[in-house]
């Protein structure tokens, strides 16, 4: 017999299991050559030009997540 705690557990990782199964499902940038918010040209493997174009980028994506839209 299952005590509570047990119970718990399952939950939790079932709830833990969704989260990590949404993120992977999320479409995932994919390096061209240039930064994906500025258009400005970078490195083979890199996806932004800097911190600042990451976190911009970052967070335009965020509002639109927030406001309801398709992103």
């Amino acid at each position: 017999m299952s005590d509570h705690a047990d119970i718990t557990d399952k939950i939790i990782f079932a709830a833990v299991r969704r989260g990590l199964d949404a993120v992977r499902r999320q479409p995932r940038l994919a390096p061209d050559c240039r930064c994906h918010y500025c258009d400005e040209e970078v490195g083979a493997a890199a996806l932004f030009c800097g911190v600042d174009c990451r976190d911009d980028y970052d967070k335009e994506r965020a509002a639109i997540a927030r406001a309801g839209r398709a992103v």
